[in-house]
């Protein structure tokens, strides 16, 4: 990847020129807001300049990747890239800079491959699709999983996340991503969050969680309604902490020039 114009969450890579579909990212977008869902999704909107802690977070998934798929150094990975970026208009805010996260992101994988690489054996899949088909849903439900391997001895799913901070126990623990990672890989022994903290000294947090059937059962009920709202074109504005940073407030404020000024239309 050499430019922002390739850069892509996993997510929305896999979805691309899908037929119908759901997926975790789609309903949690829509629990979040959705107007959101709609101006992303049926018109297609997207910011012209990309976040710096996005393109971040993908450099650093794309480094993981590559190292347990191919046995590749991340440090080397995520260096080549950002220095691809380094001309590259991007947001930043008031306390990063393009030098401050290419410190951070080095850091944060050369403690990776020394502290937590040797906890991680037999790796079973890395960014691994996987479509359900469900009874009580109209369309099929798609992912992918970061990293299927044994960690500490246990088969787990792994997502990996990159952080300002450090996540709550209840984050895990209601963490409706990790509700769908289970079902698709349900003969897994636990499922994990790995957040990489990109604080001023880098630190790598593992959350792991189990969920039973029930939480299935009400996870898929919730995937249900959520989908029937949004084929049913019930999209409102439900304003919130997150209007703040979200691409789409000037469409929201009625802001036409900003919104022109910041929003692209996508093919």
């Amino acid at each position: 990847m050499t430019g922002t114009s390739r850069i892509r969450e996993p997510e929305e890579a896999l979805e691309q020129d899908r037929a119908p579909h759901l997926s975790y990212s789609r309903i949690n977008r829509y629990l979040t807001c959705p107007e959101q869902y709609r101006l992303y999704y049926l018109e297609r909107l997207r910011p012209k300049v990309e976040s710096a802690a996005l393109v971040f977070g993908v450099f650093v998934h794309v480094a993981l990747a590559d190292l347990f798929r191919s046995g590749v150094d991340p440090v080397e990975t995520f260096r080549r890239e950002w220095e691809n970026l380094k001309a590259a208009e991007l947001r930043y805010n008031k306390r990063e800079s393009w030098e401050d996260l290419k410190d951070k992101g080095e850091r944060l994988l050369e403690k990776f491959l020394r502290e937590e690489v040797p906890k991680i054996r037999k790796v079973l899949g890395v960014e691994q699709k996987f479509e359900l088909s469900v009874s009580s849903l109209d369309l099929p439900f798609i992912g992918s999983m970061d990293l299927v391997a044994e960690v500490d001895g246990s088969t787990t799913i792994v997502d990996f996340k990159t952080a300002a901070s450090a996540y709550e126990d209840h984050e895990v623990e209601l963490s409706d991503q990790l509700t769908a990672y289970w079902l698709a890989g349900p003969q897994a022994q636990n499922v994990a969050l790995c957040v990489l903290v990109k604080t001023k000294e880098p630190r790598i947090e593992w959350h792991r969680a189990k969920r039973n059937p029930d939480a299935l059962v009400k996870y898929l009920a919730k995937v249900r309604l959520i989908s029937e709202d949004i084929a049913a074109g019930k999209f409102y504005k439900r304003p919130g902490r997150w209007c703040s940073y979200c691409d789409f407030l000037p469409v929201c404020l009625g802001d036409k020039k900003k919104a022109q000024d910041t929003l692209v239309k996508i093919a």
